[in-house]
């Protein structure tokens, strides 16, 4: 159903102008959860993988292109889904529009599977641990798809998958590669509802909360889902820099930065992250077991084997699990993994960033047949 719209004043524009990630993900009414897909090759992937369109947004100029996938959600959903077309000139105003090429789509979001479900006949899977980037996050699902990863786990802390710009990197790739959360017992709600809730969720005044320091600003978003519990005791903002130098430290409550526990890190590019505490691991890693996976953890360690290790790569279950930049992966975590892994790297390189190594670790370790 087309409905032309002069102004992004316009009430029933509020998902796409308006409402903030938080409010998006509505963890108070999980049933009313949206997620926003940008460019009509990420639509298009949505509603290949199932997912409900409740509107879509675009300039003129892109509806004849985008016919084809408006005739699709009215063949599948009736002609009773929006599409709202809108002068360019306001479309303009939405922060990032011109990223979009042209065209958005509100989703609702998907209640999450049990991890058994969607691992069920997997032989690779990624376990992402607290990664709280959500660029990070979008190009390791673009590599879980295109390398042959079955399917994906994320951590209680890991940011969110569906936030609009993970699902931008990934160029629609989320919606092929099945996913879910472990290490919490509230698998079968809402995407986001376990999300927010690891990190106390506060959406705080516009101000970004991505790692990066940037990633939400524009868009009125403070996401702090990837604050992991064990480590997020962050003021002002709510927000700890997963990046934070040794002399921040003192500013930073609870994170363990790299580089001042040498004798648990070994050295400050080993990416071990320097804590007891006991996260999603304790009941994650021993599920992974019961399902059948041996666990392959990505740290430097001096019990590490290199990536190219043949009894690694003949697993015929493996799941690869990859941490956070600047902290890597808990301690407690590399102590319940059978494998801990490194890539070898040449010139004193010691690390790579982790959607680069994932990509790196994904080509290696793919099954073979």
């Amino acid at each position: 159903m087309i409905v032309e719209v002069s102004t992004l004043d316009d009430k029933r524009l509020d998902a796409y102008a308006r409402l903030t990630e938080a409010q998006l993900r509505s963890k108070l009414e999980p049933e009313r959860a949206l997620f926003i897909a940008e460019s009509g090759k990420v639509i298009e992937r949505a509603l290949a993988g199932g997912m409900e369109p409740l509107s879509l947004l675009m300039e003129e100029k892109w509806r004849a292109p985008m016919q084809p996938i408006i005739d699709e959600v009215a063949a599948r959903w009736g002609e009773g889904v929006p599409v709202f077309v809108a002068p360019h000139d306001e479309l303009a105003k939405l922060t990032g529009f011109e990223l979009t090429r042209g065209a958005l789509g509100a989703f609702r979001r998907p209640a999450l599977p049990s991890v058994a479900d969607v691992v069920a006949g997997a032989r690779r899977i990624a376990v992402l641990e607290d990664i709280t980037n959500h660029t990070n996050v979008g190009a390791i699902f673009r590599s879980a798809a295109a390398l042959g990863v079955d399917a994906v786990l994320v951590t209680p802390a890991c940011y969110d998958p569906l936030y609009r710009r993970a699902v931008r990197v990934s160029m629609g790739t989320v919606f092929q590669v099945p996913w879910t959360r472990i290490g919490t017992a509230d698998v079968g709600e809402s995407a986001i509802s376990v999300d927010a809730r690891a990190a106390d969720a506060r959406a705080v005044d516009g101000r970004a909360a991505d790692a990066e320091g940037a990633d939400a600003v524009g868009e009125g978003i403070a996401d702090v889902a990837g604050v992991h519990a064990v480590a997020a005791r962050a003021t002002g903002a709510g927000v700890a820099d997963a990046h934070a130098p040794a002399s921040r430290a003192a500013g930073v409550g609870g994170w363990a930065v790299k580089g001042v526990h040498t004798a648990d890190a070994h050295a400050a590019g080993a990416g071990l992250r320097a804590t007891d505490a006991g996260g999603w691991a304790v009941e994650g890693v021993p599920l992974l077991h019961e399902l059948g996976f041996k666990t392959a953890a990505m740290a430097l360690s001096d019990e590490s084997v290199p990536l190219d290790d043949p009894a690694l790569n003949a697993e015929e279950r493996l799941a690869i699990v990859l941490g956070t930049e600047g902290d890597g992966l808990a301690r407690d975590t590399i102590a319940r993994c059978d494998y801990t892994v490194r890539i070898p790297m040449a010139r004193g390189v010691d690390s790579l960033n982790v959607a680069a190594a994932s990509a790196v670790a994904f080509w290696q370790l793919r099954a073979r047949a």
